[in-house]
């Protein structure tokens, strides 16, 4: 399941690399090192909504190449009675910075009858250019390797995610939207942030929340492709509560069941 990613996520960059999109936007701390979120995930199967796995994601404080950072891991995985149709093992795993600039990301993948490797490596040693890595591996066949120097910060899938809870989507008018490069493990494309605008939204923890609704779109040969709706809790702390994914074969949602670690007050709960 190729366009499973969960969870919605203050840059201040140095030197002369540009933060694509940041200054549109305010930002504040969102997450904190020991949050843990876990969700429940449905297929959309001859039109009903059936139960189909579930994912963890963890943010945690880490060490990475002998300076302080996080990471922010995925695992997802298909039930039994899923696995019969299409079976998924993904784990998703980014490391960041304190001010969420990119340092790694790597996602694993075993969907279906076939294997990928996707990573993508950040390096910020020159002051005026941004080196991106990025590896792609599809079960046996031969690796993709190739690299770039690009003057803007670029994302890939998870941190961008991490790096958008941060954001106060206040400023924005519905229909509104920011680009951002993203690394893919194969190549750096445009991806759009779209505000779409506030509804309530019930998780599978039996609480309701008031949400900020912000859609992922991806462009690929002139042509846009709607990735992901994911609902935001319209707090300070802007969990996922419901995401709505576009597949490959179809539709799919996840829903947030348990939390825990969570940075502020929950003040977006329907009372």
């Amino acid at each position: 399941m190729k366009r499973f990613k969960l969870v919605i996520l203050t840059i201040a960059l140095l030197c002369t690399i540009a933060p694509a999109g940041a200054q549109k936007l305010k930002q504040a701390p969102a997450f904190r090192s020991g949050e843990t979120l876990r969700c429940n995930f449905y297929f959309n199967w001859k039109f009903v909504w059936v139960g189909a796995g579930g994912a963890s994601l963890v943010i945690r404080d880490t060490i990475y190449n002998g300076q302080k950072a996080q990471y922010m891991k995925m695992l997802s995985s298909t039930n039994k009675r899923a696995d019969m149709f299409f079976r998924m093992r993904d784990t998703l795993l980014t490391i960041f910075t304190p001010d969420l600039r990119p340092l790694y990301y790597r996602k694993a993948s075993a969907e279906g009858k076939h294997f990928y490797l996707n990573q993508v490596w950040y390096d910020y040693s020159d002051s005026t250019k941004l080196k991106v890595s990025q590896y792609f591996r599809r079960n046996k066949e031969k690796p993709q390797y190739k690299e770039e120097y690009v003057t803007e910060q670029v994302y890939d899938m998870m941190s961008l995610l991490a790096y958008a809870r941060t954001l106060d989507f206040s400023g924005l008018k519905k229909g509104q939207r920011i680009m951002y490069p993203v690394a893919t493990g194969k190549r750096i494309e445009p991806q759009y942030l779209i505000y779409k605008g506030k509804k309530r939204m019930e998780g599978d923890d039996g609480k309701e929340y008031n949400c900020l609704v912000v859609s992922l779109v991806t462009t690929k040969k002139g042509k846009e492709r709607e990735i992901i709706n994911f609902y935001i809790t319209d707090d300070a702390n802007h969990l996922p509560v419901l995401l709505d994914l576009v597949l490959n074969f179809g539709s799919a949602k996840a829903k947030l069941s348990k939390k825990s670690g969570v940075l502020y007050p929950l003040k977006s709960v329907v009372k």
